[in-house]
């Protein structure tokens, strides 16, 4: 009898510091979680020439008109968190530092260093 008695005299207390607890946890869960988005970057070079696929500024956000089909054999493009870009729309060379690997019939992207935390996905074409 005593706790139906406390619980309606302190009703309004309690909800009000559920309430208060509930924002308080949304509001430092929600603060430390930043906005991730991947972006395709797309290769605007001779896939023959390994010079060109570590070129940074020949990899930007603009498609190159190419079937990037999954097939290792020859650069295409590149899934990046949009932070790994310039200004400009092209790979920042401080954030993804690119290598490039010979399969044979061509040459493909690797990343040889870079601060992003991004994990390098290369899409490469035929």
């Amino acid at each position: 009898m005593k706790l139906i008695i406390f619980i309606k005299k302190y009703a309004m207390a309690i909800v009000a510091c559920m309430v208060i607890l509930c924002f308080s946890v949304l509001k430092v869960n929600g603060g430390a979680k930043q906005k991730r988005m991947t972006v395709a970057v797309y290769f605007h070079g001779n896939p023959n020439d390994p010079a060109q696929i570590a070129n940074h500024t020949l990899w930007n956000t603009n498609p190159n008109g190419q079937t990037c089909s999954g097939i290792n054999h020859r650069a295409c493009m590149l899934l990046v968190d949009h932070t790994d870009l310039t200004p400009t729309g092209t790979l920042n060379p401080v954030k993804i530092k690119l290598g490039s690997v010979f399969t044979g019939v061509g040459y493909v992207p690797t990343q040889i260093g870079g601060s992003t935390s991004t994990i390098f996905t290369p899409i490469n074409r035929n």
